[in-house]
């Protein structure tokens, strides 16, 4: 019988794996083979057989008898995805006059002006079952949503025995926002609309990146976004720009929440830098903003945190950074770029300049361009084994 979907599942760690049991005690998934335990139930054993087919190895890898005994939905999905729909819908559809009354009575302009950054109202949270359902489906679905996607090295320790291991995973996603309904709809108008009222002037969508920060993985480097983000256009594009971060999970000083240094941060009074790299990598070296250590260690960085859905903005001189995620569960969160409308919108601008630097410098270092990476090919590989709907 299929096991139904419950929020009761007991979880035995052996970390970084975890196995999922039903109520009956019957191991039921590992996530080692997949995201999460719903809708599967593990078969008797049965021998290897070489001549099964694709379908067949899917069921043997998803623990089915059949593809038709996963049950896709019952009552509860059926309410439950309504209750998300209705969620979703109530937020992206708030008059725009009641936002900025949440704006003025917290008193956000004023704050942000003062220390460079704001949290917004739990009233204009982003419903948290929405946002991690568009998050998925842009991780788990990249053959029907396209995105930039970046992986990462990390070393996972396993308590059990001691020991560590490097694992490659999926870190970083970017340029998803024209390719997916979801997140379009967010992003170019809730959420836009909302920082324009911060802001007090219309404001416009630069560029996305959604950062999936693994258990184990690493943080980022204390640093500033403007200097970065007026590189790819120069003095041609925009040259103000806002960050607005969503939590997707909550957000813990354990699982490497942001942290910011406040302060009355702007072009003419922001911390000193370090020169970028002439002709270095874009995505590292060769990119502006980066703060000396002893100075950054010096800084009075505070933990924002944040639960699931929580929007945070900050300017672009703010002094931010991160550390490395210690709990055993992915801390997600993405991190949205806007600048005034005034000053152009460049947002397929901006993308197709970063792929040529990335390029370019690919060239001059020996690297072949547009070549498909090994996580890549593995990607493709695993999708090209499940059979068609």
């Amino acid at each position: 019988e299929t096991t139904k979907k419950s929020k009761r599942v007991d979880r035995c760690s052996d970390f970084p794996y975890f196995w999922w049991k039903d109520r009956t005690g019957t191991t039921i998934a590992s996530n080692k083979e997949m995201e999460s335990p719903t809708l599967i139930h593990r078969p008797p054993e049965k021998e290897n057989d070489d001549e099964d087919s694709a379908d067949e190895a899917l069921c043997e890898m998803l623990g089915l008898a059949s593809l038709g005994d996963a049950k896709i939905e019952d009552e509860d999905d059926e309410e439950e995805h309504e209750q998300q729909q209705s969620g979703k819908n109530n937020i992206m559809q708030l008059p725009q006059s009641d936002i900025d009354n949440l704006v003025k009575l917290n008193h956000l302009q004023k704050l942000f002006e003062t220390t460079s950054m704001c949290v917004l109202p739990r009233d204009l949270s982003i419903p948290v079952s929405f946002i991690r359902r568009i998050t998925d489906e842009l991780i788990w679905a990249s053959d029907k949503f396209m995105s930039d996607r970046t992986y990462e090295t990390i070393r996972i320790w396993k308590p059990s025995t001691g020991e560590t291991e490097d694992r490659r995973v999926l870190t970083r996603l970017e340029n998803f926002v024209d390719h997916h309904e979801g997140w379009n709809e967010l992003c170019n108008n809730y959420l836009r609309r909302c920082i324009s009222s911060v802001m007090g002037i219309d404001m416009v969508l630069y560029k996305e990146k959604l950062n999936l920060k693994p258990p184990g993985g690493t943080g980022f480097a204390p640093h500033l976004d403007t200097p970065s983000l007026r590189i790819a256009l120069g003095d041609s594009g925009p040259q103000t720009f806002v960050t607005v971060m969503v939590a997707i999970d909550d957000m813990t000083s354990q699982n490497g929440c942001l942290r910011i240094h406040k302060g009355h941060w702007s072009e003419d009074d922001h911390c000193q830098l370090i020169p970028p790299e002439e002709d270095g990598n874009p995505d590292a070296g060769g990119r502006a903003g980066a703060i000396p250590q002893d100075l950054a260690e010096s800084m009075d960085f505070e933990d924002v945190l944040c639960r699931g859905g929580d929007i945070v903005a900050f300017n672009g001189y703010a002094p931010h950074r991160s550390s490395a995620n210690l709990s055993p569960f992915p801390r997600r969160a993405v991190f949205l770029t806007y600048n005034p409308r005034s000053e152009g919108s460049c947002h397929d601008q901006y993308y197709k300049r970063m792929a040529k630097l990335r390029d370019d410098w690919k060239m001059s270092v020996g690297l072949t361009k547009n070549v498909i990476s090994a996580d890549e090919q593995a990607e493709l590989d695993a999708l090209a084994t499940i059979p068609s709907i």
